[in-house]
């Protein structure tokens, strides 16, 4: 078979096959694959779906969790520093033995003959071939730093697994994405026009680039792989190839993209300049344009709207450039609300009017320091994966819609003295709102960590639950901010062109439904906008239909909402 048939042949294995020896492969294997778009295989990678894991630890959004990792990172480092150690007092044995035997040989070069005919000379050498060199063959055989390689086996079921590393690649691209940032900036450690201590590796960079190959986002997988090539001239090639990552393994992925984005003349001129593939690039090429590679990661809870990322934008550096608080409709005012409830006569709340028609306020200063402290330490061990509903199975799950952890409170796990602050707070609710809270009295605690997002979305069910048939749908939303995110993490409605920033202590609270004939409001289209640095608590709380007849009646009858289904 000619070599090119030969080497195209490889190459229609390699694509039939990797899947089913995927642990098996070959460095040169795991390469070929790269190219051919199966890095999802070789790598051990995975589509953005989180596995149901509620309990599992979240990296991205837990402190504790991190510091744990950076505990496990000095911990692996001092392993490996000692296993090091074990292997040079071995080298350094070695090496003065073989310096012992060389010195002999050097005093003979040129005049072997003479030397050897001096019996001390002659019987060392001897008796040193024959004696010496069994214990320094069992010296070389010998295994050395087993303890640390146990150690290390001990600690791999604590380390991040693949679902982690996806969820901090999705926190990535969502920054990213939202921000429309460049690449470059990021790896150098601007992000927003903000320059943050901190950069990424040529690692860090081609990860991204095969994560963007797999969303079929072709242009930007080159930018990052070509930020990889160019970062990894900064460590010997020997150290990236004991890493698994090749500057060809690169180089093929990357032809892959020019390929895919129709680029073909550049994926030949690339790979013909790699002594890897030589004169066999064309064919390589050609190959890659018969086979497009296919998307394999799923988008639908990635691309947000045009108006959701332009208002991200504008409201992700409030600290540091003096930007208003929020943008918000003309015409509206702050004042001391001391009319919803009676003790609001004694203790008035400062309000600030964001809409009329839906109505949208946000109340400052409703919690006190001791008060959000209590509530996130009370809140934090019990938090797991956040849950959002899904209208298809019409029950709650995790998805990449929201990437936060959560729990209800109150909960069975908390003592007194927190219960008696969520009661506190509850009835707080009432006089902020007006309105009844006697159904479904949880409130959901949330932690968002870097790139933590909650897509736009609507509070309200819009469809048939047993929720819905015993408490009526959810008529209004109260969103307690219990920090201030050190940089992104705002509430926006894309639909009315406002968005409110976290604000420690404030309360944000609006209608999801009309007033005047409970018809369901698609205007309140809202989302949680990612969260760049920081960690962003917030505590959510949905009202209830059914609870407001005898306090909120409405005037007219229902538009659009059919109440037959609840019958």
């Amino acid at each position: 078979m000619p070599d090119d048939m030969l080497f195209m042949h490889r190459f229609s294995i390699t694509h039939s096959l990797a899947k089913r020896y995927s642990r098996k492969m070959t460095p040169i294997m795991r390469m070929l694959a790269l190219g051919l778009g199966l890095a999802s295989v070789a790598e051990g990678w995975y589509d953005e779906t989180v596995k149901d894991h509620t309990h599992r630890k979240n990296y991205v959004v837990s402190e504790q969790s991190r510091l744990q990792l950076v505990e496990q990172d000095l911990e692996l480092a001092a392993n490996l520093n000692a296993y090091a150690e074990q292997l040079q007092k071995k080298i350094s044995v070695l090496r003065r033995v073989a310096e012992n035997w060389r010195r002999a040989l050097d005093e003979a070069k040129g005049r072997e003959e003479e030397y050897l005919s001096n019996p001390l000379h002659s019987f060392p050498l001897i008796r040193t071939l024959h004696e010496d060199w069994g214990p320094v063959e069992r010296l070389m055989q010998q295994l050395v730093g087993q303890e640390q390689i146990a150690a290390l086996e001990l600690m791999r079921e604590h380390l991040p697994g693949a679902e982690d590393v996806a969820e901090a690649m999705w926190g990535i691209f969502r920054i990213v994405h939202t921000h429309n940032l460049e690449p470059k900036d990021v790896a150098e450690g601007v992000l927003d026009g903000i320059q943050y201590r901190g950069r990424l590796s040529a690692l860090d960079c081609q990860a991204l680039g095969k994560f963007y190959f797999h969303v079929a986002d072709y242009q930007t997988a080159i930018k990052w792989l070509t930020l990889s090539q160019d970062l990894m001239e900064e460590q010997p090639l020997e150290y990236y190839d004991e890493l698994g990552a090749t500057s060809s393994g690169i180089t093929l992925l990357l032809a892959r993209c020019l390929v895919a984005s129709d680029r073909f003349d550049e994926a030949v001129i690339l790979l013909g300049g790699d002594k890897t593939f030589g004169n066999k690039a064309y064919h390589i090429v050609s190959h890659f344009q018969k086979h497009p590679p296919q998307q394999s990661i799923n988008m639908e809870n990635g691309n947000f709207t045009e108006k959701f990322n332009r208002l991200c934008s504008s409201m992700s550096r409030r600290k540091t450039d003096g930007s208003a608080a929020h943008s918000k409709p003309a015409r509206l005012h702050c004042r001391y609300n001391a009319t919803t409830t009676a003790f609001l006569r004694l203790a008035p709340l400062r309000m600030e009017e964001l809409s009329l028609d839906p109505y949208i306020v946000l109340y400052h200063n409703v919690l006190s320091d001791e008060e959000m402290a209590r509530l996130e330490n009370m809140s934090t061990p019990l938090l797991h994966r956040a849950r959002v509903f899904d209208s298809g199975i019409r029950k709650p799950k995790i998805s990449p819609a929201r990437t936060a952890d959560e729990v209800q409170i109150p909960n069975p796990k908390l003592v007194a003295e927190d219960l008696q602050l969520v009661e506190r707070i509850q009835k707080r609710m009432t006089d902020l709102t007006g309105l009844m809270l006697t159904s479904m009295r949880r409130i959901q605690f949330l932690k968002y960590g870097f790139g933590g997002i909650y897509v736009p979305h609507h509070d309200f069910f819009s469809v048939h639950t047993p929720t819905s048939r015993l408490h009526g749908d959810r008529i209004a939303t109260v969103i307690f901010y219990l920090n201030d995110v050190e940089h992104g993490g705002a509430t926006a409605f894309p639909n009315l062109d406002l968005v409110v920033p976290t604000e420690r202590g404030a309360v944000l609270f609006w209608h999801n439904m009309d007033g005047e004939t409970y018809d369901l409001d698609y205007r309140t289209l809202h989302g949680a906008c990612p969260v760049i640095v920081g960690t962003k608590m917030v505590m959510t709380r949905w009202i209830y239909e059914w609870d407001q007849m005898f306090v909120k009646s409405t005037y007219y009858p229902p538009r659009q909402k059919d109440y037959r289904q609840f019958n």
